[in-house]
């Protein structure tokens, strides 16, 4: 597919998501008895709109991310009085934390229903074979003309009967010329190329590397399992996050790594083509991305109003309106911030020809 289909599908794919999130914070807020004034899929002023009951519908023009208007959620806003029961601020704190985590905690239903399917269907697992998955670019491999599909016999006269073979016989060899043995498409008789093998350091080490990635046979889980292998995949995605977004503070490298929409849609265009598991394992993890930066406990974020909650619940009473404004502000700074990172990063990518990837 091109490079404009596949952008086009990125944006339904994150239009999709912010629409489940933003769905989730305006069904929990009509649960716990709020009023929600409006449900705008994007900001500013809407394009397109309708009513239906005391809710208006809209899409705005400017496409980043969503909201939802809950009565009373900005600070000394004029209610009309006779539904200032129903507002944000008068709401017990329960309410006010179910309502604004139901728009992360939907993100990571979605990510746990994705990765569940991926397992029902089947993923790579078990031992490595010789049969060649992937080549790589300017390899050994793509050099004597393997291409996935092929299976390998032997290196060097040796034969190979299992991945663990395989792998042991080239990394004994790096930078080394080898014959290299393959057979193509079920037939009998082999095909034989030298090439020089790649060396890479592995635990202090040098070992060979021929440049193509190993086959693995499909394994499939059952509903049960399926389900619990997808929870240990989330949060072992969730923690991941978690640890990067901390480096964000700390470290050079983990600032370069960021990635605004620009260079999550370049990553989209890249693996688009590789089939429908891998797009819906796209779709699970920036599922999971859309949830945790949320959950920061940073105004205006989801985890920012949790965060105050939390604390006007302990005190006892509401925050004054000068410290929710300042710390909104503090909370805006820093996401600018990362913003200015993220766009940098995306910036020195198009310089470099590499944000739209292969085509």
């Amino acid at each position: 597919m091109s490079v404009v289909s596949n952008l086009i599908q990125f944006a339904l794919i994150l239009m999709f998501l912010v629409l489940v999130h933003e769905a989730g914070h305006m069904y929990v807020a009509r649960w716990t008895g709020m009023r929600v004034e409006r449900f705008s899929i994007f900001f500013g002023k809407p394009v397109a709109s309708f009513t239906k009951g005391e809710t208006e519908y809209a899409i705005g023009w400017l496409p980043l991310g969503g909201y939802v208007k809950i009565s009373g959620m900005t600070r000394d806003e004029d209610v009309p009085d006779e539904h200032l029961h129903r507002t944000y601020s008068r709401s017990a704190t329960w309410k006010k934390i179910a309502t604004i985590a139901a728009g992360p905690g939907i993100n990571i239903v979605v990510a746990i229903l994705a990765f569940a399917a991926l397992f029902w269907i089947g993923v790579p697992g078990g031992d490595p074979t010789t049969q060649v998955e992937y080549v790589q670019k300017a390899s050994p491999a793509a050099s004597i003309g393997l291409r996935p599909g092929d299976t390998i016999t032997a290196v060097n006269g040796i034969a190979v009967s299992t991945g663990q073979d395989l792998r042991r016989v080239i990394e004994a060899r790096p930078k080394q010329d080898v014959r290299v043995t393959y057979t193509r498409d079920g037939v009998a008789a082999p095909i034989t190329r030298r090439t020089t093998l790649n060396s890479e350091k592995v635990d202090g080490r040098e070992v060979g590397r021929l440049g193509f990635g190993f086959h693995y046979d499909t394994v499939r889980f059952g509903p049960v399992a399926g389900v619990r292998e997808s929870l240990d995949y989330t949060w072992y995605i969730v923690t991941e996050s978690g640890k990067q977004l901390g480096r964000v503070f700390v470290s050079q490298r983990a600032r370069e790594d960021l990635q605004s929409v620009v260079g999550v849609g370049a990553v989209y265009n890249e693996i688009a083509n590789e089939g429908l598991l891998v797009i819906i394992q796209f779709i699970g993890v920036l599922s999971l991305a859309l949830a945790v930066f949320n959950l920061i406990p940073l105004p205006p974020l989801d985890g920012g109003h949790i965060l105050f909650a939390v604390i006007e619940h302990v005190r006892g009473r509401p925050l004054p309106r000068a410290v929710f404004e300042r710390a909104s502000i503090i909370g805006l700074a820093l996401l600018l911030m990362v913003m200015v990172f993220t766009l940098q990063n995306d910036i020195i990518d198009i310089r470099n020809g590499t944000v739209l990837g292969p085509r």
